[in-house]
C-alpha cells in the first residue's frame, strides 16, 4: 500500500468495458512525511475520493480486484482515504511519534 494525494479527475469518453461507469482519479504519491514520491499515476477511484485528499492506493493484480470484474486491465486503485497518521521523526527515539496530518 501506498499513499498519494488526489490531483484531480480524469475523463475518458473511450475506455475497456470493465471500466465502464468506474472514475479515473490523476493521483501523486507521497512519503510518509507528505513529500512528492515520484511522478503522477492514474488511479481507479472505488471509495469518492476528490482533489486534495490523501489516500491510500494499492498497484499491481491486487488494484483489479476491487473491480466487480476482477481481471480488468488496471495498474492503481485508491482503497482508503486518510485522515491523519502518526510518523518518527527522523533521528528520534521510537515510542515518541510526531503526529502528522497530511491534510490539504
Amino acid at each position: 500500500m501506498h499513499l498519494a494525494r488526489v490531483l484531480g479527475r480524469l475523463v475518458a469518453t473511450v475506455k475497456q468495458e470493465t471500466l465502464t461507469a468506474i472514475p479515473l482519479q490523476w493521483i501523486q504519491p507521497l512519503t510518509a512525511a507528505g513529500e512528492l514520491a515520484g511522478k503522477p499515476i492514474v488511479a481507479i477511484d472505488r471509495i469518492g475520493s476528490g482533489p486534495g485528499d490523501v489516500v491510500v492506493y494499492i498497484t499491481s493484480r491486487e488494484a483489479a480486484m476491487t473491480l466487480p470484474e476482477p481481471m480488468a486491465a488496471v495498474d492503481a486503485g485508491i482503497v482508503a482515504k486518510v485522515d491523519w497518521c502518526n510518523v518518527t521523526p527522523q533521528g528520534g527515539r521510537i515510542g515518541t511519534p510526531a503526529e502528522r496530518t497530511l491534510d490539504a
